[in-house]
């Protein structure tokens, strides 16, 4: 809703990415929100929000981050105390859910 109010386009879970783990497996990863725009430094920017946060999750945006992230922004959006526990490759910038309105704002600049 932050994102539609103040006037970002955007869409959920737009497309799927293939995504090799360190060990040579392939999994899917759909990203939670794209921002149609460009965004921070060129790159697209992509948004995760979090009450919680799966392992199977984490280390899918993790490999996403390695492979594609000449081309995408990562925005981590979570509680502090799950931001604590989430490694700091899984994303290229956080906010707490409770300053996401401040990210949002800036995002949509």
């Amino acid at each position: 809703d932050l994102l539609s109010r103040s006037g970002v386009t955007h869409s959920h879970a737009p497309r799927h990415f293939e995504v090799r783990y360190a060990d040579e497996s392939v999994a899917a990863y759909a990203p939670m929100i794209v921002l149609r725009v460009r965004g921070r430094e060129g790159k697209t920017v992509v948004l995760e929000a979090a009450d919680r946060i799966e392992e199977s999750t984490l280390t899918k945006i993790q490999a996403f981050r390695r492979q594609y992230g000449p081309e995408f922004h990562v925005c981590m959006i979570a509680p502090e105390e799950i931001l604590d526990d989430i490694p700091l490759d899984a994303y290229d910038e956080s906010s707490t859910t409770e300053f996401a309105r401040n990210l949002i704002s800036r995002l949509a600049d």
